[in-house]
């Protein structure tokens, strides 16, 4: 299973219920703008990490980009994920299947 179907399956799981607080989605983000720029622009990160938009808003348009440009771009969410949430990233349900 690609990580973009994983992804994706995994989507209303991590929008849903505030799974996701303000500090992890910022630290997924800056991560994959820091360690893997071509992954995530100093602009595309500034996008994601505005706190005009809401929270779940941010985090849908942060995963729809991600799928648009790859597998290895949703690899890197996972593994940036899974370094500043491990429990979280436990809970996934595409975790539950594997």
């Amino acid at each position: 299973q690609s990580y973009c179907h994983r992804l994706q399956h995994d989507t209303y799981f991590l929008t849903s219920n505030s799974q996701l607080n303000e500090q992890v989605v910022d630290k997924v983000i800056l991560q994959l703008n820091r360690v893997y720029p071509q992954i995530l622009s100093d602009a595309e990160a500034e996008k994601f990490r505005n706190p005009k938009a809401s929270l779940n808003t941010r985090l849908s348009d942060l995963i729809k980009h991600l799928q648009k440009k790859g597998d290895r771009h949703c690899q890197e969410f996972y593994r940036a994920l899974q370094i500043n949430s491990e429990q979280l990233y436990n809970e996934l349900p595409s975790r539950k299947i594997l």
